[in-house]
């Protein structure tokens, strides 16, 4: 009876590499991303070109139309025949001002519906996703190369559009009348930190309605509705914001159109405070006092800070919940 040997032991190498291979780095995905938005972005970038131009002329007519008013000694004078041609020249600067202002604010909107709504809507629609997914990049690692560079895209777009919107509301500050002031929801909504900080959040509900529907047109309706829902909601708390001022004029109103008018009523002798429609027929009695409640010009930049750091937590809670619903999504 023989005895066989031992078979040999033959070391072998493993290939960690092949294993645990090297995460893709964000760089690729980043240009992958660049190649596959190439269009909305070039779509972006022309708008927003061609927005600045038209926003940087109306805010030198401004200037202009200010100045000539100035020179002609007709700031409060428009009752002179030979005011006549300056105040109709500021009242058109004005107007397209406002238009300015206007297209600034629908900025946000397109925003969502461009870039933020399809992100993935259109990979749902077209199954790409199926493709995507069960590659050697994860799912999260993926969409975080997508909104590197659309998100990036939307914070650029955003503090661009508030530069702009600053430079009209100075052009346009101190307010020529109230309606111009920019406590109003027309000028205080198309600058500074506010329109910064709009746009982003509109990427985020639009990314947000696109994983949620899964369907591009639905997307951009939800996210439309959405993000005017939310900024209608922080627009009417603005008041809010900032603690409200009072004072007793000595000849009733006496604001300057930069300050925001909340409230204008009677206080009595005794302490009461009636509006005007209380005093009745008799007037108002003896001894009363005309108040004011407002808000200065002075509040106003710290009351856009604060409605845009409230912008910032709905935003950081889309893209949470978005990431959340694409890892658990199944495919």
């Amino acid at each position: 009876m023989t005895v066989s040997s031992p078979l040999p032991v033959v070391p072998v190498r493993l290939d960690r590499s092949a294993l645990f291979p090297e995460p893709v780095p964000y760089r690729a995905l980043v240009r992958l991303s660049l190649r596959r938005h190439r269009g909305a972005l070039a779509v972006m970038a022309v708008s927003s070109a061609l927005l600045a131009v038209w926003v940087v002329r109306t805010a030198d007519a401004m200037a202009r139309a200010r100045a000539e008013r100035a020179a002609s000694s007709c700031d409060h004078l428009f009752y002179l025949d030979r005011c006549a041609a300056t105040a109709h020249h500021v009242s058109d600067a004005l107007q397209a001002v406002q238009h300015a202002q206007s297209a600034l604010v629908a900025v946000p909107a397109l925003v969502a519906a461009l870039l933020g709504a399809p992100l993935l809507a259109q990979e749902y629609e077209r199954r790409t996703h199926r493709l995507l997914w069960t590659q050697s990049v994860p799912r999260q690692r993926w969409l975080t190369g997508q909104l590197l560079v659309l998100g990036g895209a939307s914070v650029v777009v955003g503090l661009v559009t508030a530069a702009l919107g600053t430079r009209l509301h100075a052009v346009t500050s101190p307010a020529l009348t109230n309606d111009s002031s920019a406590f109003s929801a027309l000028p205080y909504s198309s600058f500074g930190p506010v329109l910064a900080t709009a746009t982003p959040l509109a990427f985020a509900i639009g990314v947000l309605a696109g994983e949620l529907t899964r369907r591009t047109v639905p997307a951009v309706v939800c996210a439309l509705a959405g993000y005017a829902g939310l900024f209608s909601l922080l627009t009417g708390l603005r008041r809010f914001f900032q603690p409200a001022l009072t004072r007793f004029p000595p000849h009733g109103y006496d604001l300057s159109p930069d300050d925001w008018l909340l409230r204008d009523a009677v206080v009595t002798a005794d302490g009461r405070r009636l509006a005007y429609a209380q005093c009745g027929p008799a007037g108002c009695p003896d001894g009363s006092r005309v108040f004011d409640v407002y808000h200065s010009a002075g509040q106003l930049w710290p009351m856009q800070w604060t409605q845009a750091a409230l912008t910032v937590p709905p935003a950081a809670l889309a893209v949470l919940l978005v990431f959340r619903s694409v890892r658990r999504r199944r495919l």
